[in-house]
């Protein structure tokens, strides 16, 4: 027989939020069986009061808001319905300056300790709504009811639905909010990236499960009619294409051009593999490339490596600046954009399929640019320590783990700047770059 795990027991309290955690959550301290305990709140911000239902069992204790008493001088009012909700916009009720300052503060406390005095400047967002220029919503399709889109609810993994998404680019909200009309008759999950395609209209990457296998399956949960309704918002223009992403089929399912697009900082346009990743913010992402280029070129090295080089956003920038560059990067298709932008621009850089982990690059090389996924890149800051690279530049989106692997370089390297950008305004997240000299021996 099954047991069942008891419900915890929730202690009503009133406190007074200190802080806001790495991870968005507002901290309260309240003593708990005569001990004096942390409290991790979800959308509460610094100076709040408020009455809690508080879990004692976690560590740290979680609280949930039960009615705010005052608000901080850094709480503002809240621009979408659905915010308490969505675990899309987990910061919308703090005020952009605050969202810039706590990161500032958070990427500043994961440095080592000995490198917290450096000055860490920021690049501001130019908006706080209707910045995003890229979307990852989940689609559920269950037969004789409606279909379900959304972001992932707060801490949990089921679509919160929403009338309209206040952070979204017209273009990408418009193809966000055709989603529920495309699928209507399906069965199965969906995990769908809207993206820019040619032209300005949004394209959309699918990657179909079947209901049945929970496996990424065959289209037997997408009726006919489903790619007819797809075909026909290209035809409109409403989207400029679709790929929709089967495991087990020999090539995928493509509609019209779903070959997406950014902007890039050097103001063309940059192809991007379908599906794979793309800054949110192109003004941001130019301010974060330019930066990057800056960097490089007071360097003024030959031989460069870029670890985790995607299509080419820092390279179009970078290889100018360097006698050499080599781009590192595991996904295919992701290798034949970045070869096609670097072609397009007259530019020469040689791109490598590769895992970054296990490239070794040549003796000579001086830079080394890495812009690893959010794990972070320990065993590539583990081999650069050992080796005599002079120069690393880490573009970093999780404070965390940058803090982690620059405590493998701290003994060989010295900070010479740290940035962030805010490229997801209303949310924890933010990017940072820091660039480090190798200390002389």
């Amino acid at each position: 027989m099954r047991r069942t795990r008891p419900r915890p027991r929730l202690l009503p309290v009133e406190a007074s939020i200190h802080s806001l955690a790495p991870g968005g959550d507002g901290v309260a301290h309240i003593e708990i069986e005569g001990r004096r305990r942390a409290v991790f709140v979800p959308r509460t911000a610094p100076g709040d009061r408020a009455r809690l239902a508080v879990d004692p069992s976690h560590r740290p204790a979680r609280g949930r808001l039960l009615e705010l008493i005052s608000g901080g001088s850094d709480r503002v009012p809240v621009a979408c319905g659905s915010a308490d909700r969505c675990g899309g916009c987990d910061w919308m009720h703090l005020s952009l300056e605050a969202q810039v300052r706590v990161h500032v503060e958070h990427v500043r406390g994961a440095l080592p300790r000995a490198w917290r005095g450096v000055a860490v400047d920021s690049t501001p967002a130019p908006a706080g709504m209707r910045a995003r220029s890229r979307a990852r919503v989940h689609v559920r399709c269950e037969r004789g009811r409606p279909v379900r889109v959304g972001m992932h609810q707060a801490r949990t993994h089921s679509p919160v639905e929403v009338d309209e998404c206040v952070v979204l680019e017209a273009p990408i909200e418009a193809a966000r909010r055709a989603l529920p009309s495309l699928f209507e008759g399906a069965s199965g999950r969906a995990d769908v990236t809207i993206a820019y395609g040619a032209g300005g209209a949004a394209v959309l990457h699918v990657l179909w499960t079947d209901a049945a296998s929970g496996e990424h399956g065959s289209p037997a949960g997408l009726p006919d009619r489903t790619f007819f309704r797809i075909d026909r918002a290209v035809e409109s223009g409403l989207i400029a294409g679709a790929q929709i992403v089967f495991e087990g089929a020999s090539r995928p399912s493509r509609i019209g051009d779903p070959t997406p697009w950014m902007l890039g900082a050097d103001g063309a346009a940059l192809r991007l593999a379908s599906g794979g990743f793309g800054q949110a913010s192109s003004p941001v992402n130019a301010a974060l490339v330019q930066h990057v280029a800056g960097l490089v070129r007071a360097q003024r090295v030959g031989a460069a490596v870029e670890l985790y080089a995607g299509a080419g956003n820092l390279g179009v920038l970078v290889a100018p600046a360097v006698g050499e560059l080599v781009c590192v990067e595991s996904d295919r298709e992701c290798c034949h954009a970045a070869r096609a932008n670097f072609a397009e621009r007259g530019l020469v850089a040689r791109v490598v399929e590769a895992d970054a982990t296990a490239y070794v690059w040549k003796a000579a090389t001086e830079l080394v640019v890495l812009d690893p996924p959010r794990g972070g890149a320990r065993a590539v800051t583990e081999r650069l320590a050992a080796s005599p690279v002079r120069h690393v530049i880490y573009v970093s989106c999780d404070p965390q783990t940058l803090g982690r692997d620059l405590a493998a370089l701290q003994a060989a390297y010295a900070p010479s700047s740290v940035h962030t950008f805010e490229m997801l305004p209303q949310t924890s997240h933010v990017e940072t770059v820091v660039a480090l000299e190798r200390r002389r021996r």
